[in-house]
């Protein structure tokens, strides 16, 4: 079966890549959440201060962003904005489009994956930080996925001058969630200037509500509770990534998410891997708990502020929309006219 697996990530694991700092161990991740304010690297990525904000972007500048929007109207006269998001972002795509812009203002509730500020939190990354190890020091990486997936990893891992090894005695979820924040570092994106936090703040300074579709907590459960199964078809897939490919990869998506280009985010989102036939189950299994499953949760949210009375502003991960089960499509097929907003 040649069938590719999608890599789009959850807001909550652009966040998680930043607690992550290359060459930690068990003895020193105490140590590790306990410090704030150095300088991020390539080579090593500190926790941020709790009152770390991101940079200061507003201008007076024009956009040439188009990033993909929708409008439904509800019976009730409520106008629900849904909105793709893309967690990471540079400087330069700000300020964000007066379309957006205008939809986010007019809005009374400001709905997003997960409110990423509640990360910042020292007790909650501590506690993040605890739950990668196993709580066996004798248990290993090894125990949990073949040598070949192991060797896969380390091979793609060390094209960022990274061993495998500092991170042995990690959970899966753990370490895959570090390989995949590793070409976020040289891709000249940021997950502090993603529109998710960017928003997410605007709407908390003028006493926005904000509402969590999934939150953090569901994320990271989400992640910790796959099967070993699916971390060792993900690891397999790292036989056809490099470094290039997938810093490029990242660039090419948030060129995509910048023109609202729905065809080329949809294509971008699956990875150039040829997942065999052995883990057809596997890959069902993963695409239902990371986007079908995740879908249908978004639209029966948004579905319920569309029989409510308020504006809302919804934004999620723009993969989310796309497809026939996505979000658009399960909105229509529910009866619901939704509008694409032209700029």
């Amino acid at each position: 079966m040649k069938k590719q697996m999608i890599s789009a990530l959850c807001a909550i694991m652009m966040t998680m890549g930043l607690l992550s700092a290359c060459g930690d161990s068990r003895d020193n991740k105490a140590k590790k959440a306990d410090s704030s304010g150095s300088d991020k690297t390539t080579e090593s990525v500190d926790i941020s201060s709790d009152d770390e904000t991101i940079i200061d972007v507003e201008t007076t500048d024009s956009s040439e962003m188009t990033p993909a929007m929708w409008r439904v109207e509800g019976d009730n006269g409520a106008v629900i904005t849904l909105a793709g998001s893309m967690h990471a972002l540079n400087e330069s795509d700000y300020p964000l489009p007066e379309e957006m812009m205008n939809a986010f203002e007019s809005s009374e509730i400001l709905a997003v994956e997960a409110d990423l500020s509640k990360g910042d939190d020292i007790n909650f990354q501590s506690s993040l930080l605890a739950s990668m190890y196993y709580d066996d020091p004798t248990e290993t990486l090894h125990d949990h996925i073949s040598q070949e997936a192991y060797d896969e990893l380390d091979r793609y891992m060390g094209e960022y001058s990274i061993s495998l090894s500092q991170y042995d005695n990690m959970m899966p979820w753990a370490v895959s969630n570090i390989a995949d924040n590793l070409p976020l570092q040289f891709s000249g994106l940021s997950a502090d200037m993603g529109i998710d936090r960017y928003l997410t703040e605007k709407a908390k300074d003028s006493g926005k509500e904000v509402y969590e579709v999934e939150g953090q907590e569901f994320q990271i459960d989400l992640l910790m509770n796959f099967s070993d199964d699916i971390y060792e078809m993900m690891f397999l897939t790292c036989k056809n990534k490099t470094k290039q490919n997938q810093v490029q990869l990242l660039i090419d998506t948030h060129n995509a998410w910048r023109k609202g280009d729905m065809d080329a985010l949809e294509e971008l989102s699956d990875d150039t891997a040829e997942i065999p036939d052995d883990y057809k189950a596997t890959l069902d299994e993963y695409y239902d708990l990371f986007l079908y499953n995740r879908n249908r949760v978004m639209a029966d949210s948004a579905e319920e502020f569309i029989k409510g009375d308020k504006n809302v502003f919804f934004m999620v991960g723009a993969a989310h929309y796309g497809g026939d089960k996505g979000i658009i499509a399960l909105l229509e097929k529910d009866g619901y006219n939704v509008e694409r907003i032209e700029y």
